[in-house]
């Protein structure tokens, strides 16, 4: 903990601090300036704190005050130049924060769990911790289910929208869709439009997963029409991002490119250099789809070295998967197989189920490029028998339907006994083992 949250929690000066380091019961980390205890110490304190109970109250409630203040305070630094910074300062923070949420979330006090949401819901994505993000969400929407005053409904409705967003990435977009309609009925009602337009974008992600093609446009262009009623910069970037790719999804590669330099210009002005590599995802996929894979390329290159930088592992995933593409249009096989395995590692990492079927799919083409289609009709079997291969790739249809047009190439380059022999070898292996084995992991 730092110097200003002892003072703001317990009262605690400078002076009682540096005596408590002086007979080792704190560490003081001269390079943070933060403080810790041991824990056999900080069990000892708490079982002395224990023994009265109103002081021991007081301090909870003084404790999860100063965090629920400090995560509101950063939801508006998450979003412009202080993000990096913010960041760190939450993540040096997340078993205090984490604390303070759980004490609200067993007293049910809606005010101040709100202050939480936002930050949680951007910190978590942006580190990738989607599976905690889940559990995180769900939590709150098995608690508060039930309450009736709005401010608890609202929060209700929220959280429901954010587990089915980070059920998307999972690969549940079937539950996390039904979350998200569930969530923008219930807000349409309400006059909360900061909560609507993120419970839109749970939807339109959802939607987009599962190929609802009319309800992802309509998604997008209900976050769109808020984000200028509410005339929230960050918002509107975010809005113009999925606008984009609603017009790549349509084939529309000029007006994809003309919203995506649009959310790319806010996101410079507002100072979000994370964000900024969504706008610059829509801009490569532009170019790609037009067949400048030079400007392509130097999108992609750019959005890797933002996420290397800012630790934004979703963007490293997804520029690298595209390099390894543009690298294998250009015939740079070595090249383009890195960058695939390193895409891959990141799937794995922060549990991206449909990009690890759509990257096992990219594989295979590699392989084919490398003389292996035995080994590529080996991946497109183990894509084809999971059930997130319904999901689509961008531009593409399903990931099933690209798996089976390749599957058919190979049947006619393979004689037929060899063929039959590979897909039940494909059959009898697993997802996990094999992903796990083509990066290096052991199981």
């Amino acid at each position: 903990f730092t110097r200003q949250a002892a003072r703001r929690v317990t009262g605690a000066s400078l002076q009682q601090l540096a005596g408590l380091v002086n007979k080792s019961f704190l560490n003081h980390d001269p390079d943070s300036g933060r403080l810790e205890i041991h824990e056999l110490l900080r069990q000892y304190a708490q079982e002395r704190l224990w023994e009265t109970p109103q002081t021991s109250l007081s301090a909870q409630e003084a404790h999860a005050a100063y965090y629920a203040e400090f995560m509101g305070q950063r939801w508006e630094d998450l979003k412009g130049a202080r993000q990096i910074i913010a960041l760190a300062e939450i993540e040096a923070d997340i078993e205090n924060v984490r604390a303070a949420w759980q004490y609200y979330l067993d007293q049910r006090n809606a005010p101040q769990m709100k202050m939480f949401v936002q930050s949680f819901r951007e910190v978590y994505w942006i580190r990738g911790w989607n599976h905690a993000g889940m559990e995180l969400f769900a939590q709150a929407v098995s608690t508060l289910r039930g309450e009736q005053d709005e401010e608890s409904v609202t929060l209700y409705t929220l959280a429901m929208a954010y587990q089915g967003y980070f059920m998307s990435w999972l690969g549940l977009s079937d539950q996390g869709y039904e979350l998200a309609v569930e969530s923008v009925a219930i807000l349409e009602q309400l006059n909360h439009p900061e909560a609507l337009a993120f419970a839109y974008e749970s939807l339109s992600l959802n939607s987009y997963c599962l190929n609802k093609f009319a309800e992802e446009i309509i998604g997008k262009n209900r976050l769109l029409e808020i984000a200028n009623e509410i005339d929230d910069k960050w918002m509107l970037a975010l809005a113009l991002f999925e606008a984009s790719m609603c017009a790549l999804r349509n084939e529309d590669y000029i007006e994809a490119r003309r919203l995506a330099e649009s959310s790319l210009s806010l996101n410079e002005e507002i100072g979000s250099g994370i964000r900024s590599t969504l706008s610059l995802l829509a801009l490569g996929h532009s170019a790609l789809a037009l067949g400048e894979h030079e400007v392509a390329r130097d999108c992609y290159t750019n959005i890797l070295k933002i996420s290397q930088e800012t630790g934004f592992l979703y963007g490293i995933e997804k520029s690298s998967k595209y390099l390894g593409k543009v690298a294998l249009s250009f015939g740079k096989i070595a090249e383009a197989h890195n960058y695939l395995l390193q895409s891959l590692r990141i799937t794995i990492e922060i549990g991206l189920v449909r990009d690890k079927l759509n990257l096992l799919y990219e594989y295979a083409c590699l392989l084919i490029e490398q003389g292996n289609s035995e080994q590529a009709a080996e991946l497109l079997t183990i894509v084809l028998q999971h059930p997130a291969s319904d999901q689509i790739r961008l531009g593409e249809g399903r990931i099933k339907d690209s798996a089976k047009g390749l599957l058919v190439k190979i049947e006619d380059e393979l004689p037929l006994e060899t063929y039959t022999a590979v897909l039940e070898r494909g059959q009898e292996l697993e997802l996990d083992e094999v992903v796990n084995e083509l990066v290096g992991l052991k199981s």
